[in-house]
């Protein structure tokens, strides 16, 4: 059997998923993956990564020639690295809210074309999106509605609104995918994610509740049209602002990118 070489991952982020998707694959030699290197601009952070594996700033990146780079840290890193990073390789992005931001879009877009790379945006939390895409010509509606635990939602870029006020079932935000995007970036980018694969930014509705009541994660998905309808719910434990079946999701299509699945595939 041929011996292939391992493939070699560069991770921006060292937080809960940066840092389990070290684990899982420094931990599953079957994976035949390699971390290459690990950028977190956070010194307090990154002095918990493996010293070989660390680095400070990300330009000499391109030295470890990874097959993959994954950004999941934060949308600044997305419009900081994207174009450098997808002018040499591919790169996967957590912080699909970053692509709010259309001139971002337009000119990751332009970069890829122009290098022969892809930007891979995961499903993560966004459950069923084959179907929803197959069905893309004759949705008329495409909601998500997310529902969290105060606790478990990043409100730094929405100051005005406090945690600790939230005591009963609070709608944050109902509206276009677009808007909701710069209010909770660390939150919503299932719904950038699902919005990108349907119709868009601008058509598709967000809404995003709090209820201190709640112990974990749901995720509600409806698409409506020429009277077909899909509804999907998914509910998931949660620690920090990510859920479990979001960090495993990840790891998968981490694999689907870079393995050789074997003769029979699903696609």
């Amino acid at each position: 059997m041929e011996n292939k070489p391992n493939k070699h991952i560069g991770i921006i982020g060292f937080g809960q998923i940066g840092a389990s998707l070290t684990e899982q694959i420094q931990t599953t030699p079957d994976l035949k993956m390699q971390i290459s290197f690990i950028y977190e601009s956070d010194e307090n952070i990154r002095a918990a990564i493996p010293e070989m594996l660390a680095i400070s700033s990300m330009e000499k990146w391109q030295a470890y020639k990874p097959d993959l780079v994954i950004e999941a840290a934060h949308p600044d890193a997305v419009r900081q690295f994207a174009a450098t990073v997808l002018k040499r390789t591919d790169l996967m992005v957590m912080s699909v809210s970053a692509l709010a931001d259309s001139g971002l879009e337009a000119a990751i877009r332009k970069t890829c074309l122009e290098h022969g790379t892809r930007l891979y945006i995961p499903h993560g939390a966004t459950l069923g999106l084959d179907g929803l895409k197959d069905g893309l010509s004759i949705w008329e509606q495409v909601s998500i509605t997310m529902k969290k635990n105060p606790r478990n939602l990043n409100f730094d870029a929405a100051p005005d609104v406090k945690a600790e006020d939230i005591t009963g079932e609070t709608v944050l935000y109902d509206g276009p995918t677009r808007g909701v995007l710069p209010l909770y970036p660390k939150n919503v980018n299932s719904h950038a994610t699902l919005a990108l694969s349907t119709l868009g930014l601008d058509r598709t509705r967000s809404v995003l509740i709090a209820d201190p009541s709640l112990e974990e994660s749901v995720i509600e998905i409806d698409a409506f049209g020429q009277g077909n309808r899909i509804h999907i719910e998914r509910r998931n434990p949660i620690k920090g602002v990510s859920g479990k079946l979001t960090i495993l999701s990840v790891m998968e299509s981490v694999k689907n990118i870079l393995c050789d699945g074997g003769a029979i595939q699903t696609c």
